[in-house]
């Protein structure tokens, strides 16, 4: 009898000590979900912004595209490779030596632009990919 009162002291204690660092760690990792997306919410308001310097008429539109590319960049850190690589085949099709027609290009925005907004409505963190160091590529906005 005197074992079975020490066990129930012992989980009087323990329930909620156990309850307690549960709590912690998923309230953690919801600050780190909340992070990450406050995070890829900014860069991609950016990236967004930074798209017009990809039209002929736009005023500063070398700054623009500088900007766009620092942000492409950063994604590397925290966005997802669909993102990533949408990104990349937009700036493929507007690249001066690659003759894309206007339809090609308007098409690889839009789907850079739906692969950020399927991000952002996931809130999933990236906890993997399948991108490698060759896959980075260094551009320049002249």
């Amino acid at each position: 009898m005197f074992v079975i009162l020490e066990s129930v002291d012992f989980w009087k204690f323990a329930a909620p000590l156990f309850g307690a660092i549960i709590a912690w760690f998923v309230n953690e990792w919801r600050k780190r979900v909340w992070e990450q997306y406050q995070r890829k919410e900014e860069s991609y308001r950016e990236l967004l912004r930074c798209l017009k310097g990809f039209y002929v008429s736009a005023q500063n539109a070398n700054e623009l595209r500088t900007e766009f590319l620092n942000q492409l960049n950063r994604c590397w850190l925290y966005c997802p490779d669909d993102v990533i690589l949408k990104g990349y085949a937009f700036l493929n099709t507007v690249h001066t030596s690659n003759p894309s027609t206007d339809e090609e290009k308007e098409k690889a925005m839009g789907d850079f632009v739906a692969s950020i907004r399927i991000d952002l409505l996931s809130r999933k963190l990236v906890t993997n990919t399948d991108l490698c160091g060759k896959d980075f590529k260094h551009l320049n906005a002249n």
